[in-house]
């Protein structure tokens, strides 16, 4: 289980980059409040044609969670822009754990 916030941002979305989707449901993002389970990684792109030949470059990445809430980074020169993130809290199982998250705890 890897559980990352909002300040290792860089490092998640190139690890992410590389991890086959079916590994996606090993990374929670912690939001200060509760961890939530990533279901989903997008990587933002930016297609323009440059004399005849068709670039791309990378604006952001989006990381979906299990549950619908999203979380949109963009690129800012060689760092990422958090924008900002909102989701419903989640219902508490025994001991204040997520029921999202209890059933990964022995």
């Amino acid at each position: 289980m890897i559980i990352f916030n909002v300040d290792s941002m860089n490092l998640i979305c190139n690890t992410l980059q590389k991890t086959p989707k079916q590994q996606f449901n090993t990374f929670f993002f912690n939001d200060g409040c509760q961890n939530h389970q990533v279901a989903d990684f997008t990587t933002l792109e930016e297609y323009f044609d440059v004399h005849g030949m068709s670039q791309a470059i990378t604006t952001g990445y989006k990381i979906t969670f299990i549950g619908g809430g999203e979380l949109v980074t963009k690129v800012d020169g060689e760092s990422l822009q958090v924008m900002p993130f909102t989701c419903q809290p989640e219902t508490k199982a025994d001991y204040g754990i997520s029921t999202k998250v209890s059933k990964y705890m022995f």
